[in-house]
């Protein structure tokens, strides 16, 4: 799945809606990968494009997306 945040409010509520899942959720900018859980983390990679977020278990992938729907690009 591929988000993109347009204020620190949006990474602030991103981080909130990751952290209350029991499974890992990654966060890649292409040369970065770090933790959607982690608001200080999320702040070391380049939020001027789309970012990849990775899910550990892909069968949770459409629950997240579910919830994470406003962040979604693609």
């Amino acid at each position: 799945m591929i988000v993109r945040f347009a204020s620190v409010s949006d990474v602030r509520e991103f981080v909130g809606l990751a952290t209350l899942q029991p499974y890992a959720i990654d966060v890649v900018d292409g040369e970065h990968v770090v933790s959607a859980k982690n608001f200080m983390e999320l702040f070391t990679i380049n939020f001027t494009h789309p970012l990849q977020v990775q899910i550990a278990d892909s069968r949770n992938e459409a629950h997240f997306a579910k919830a994470a729907a406003r962040f979604v690009v693609g």
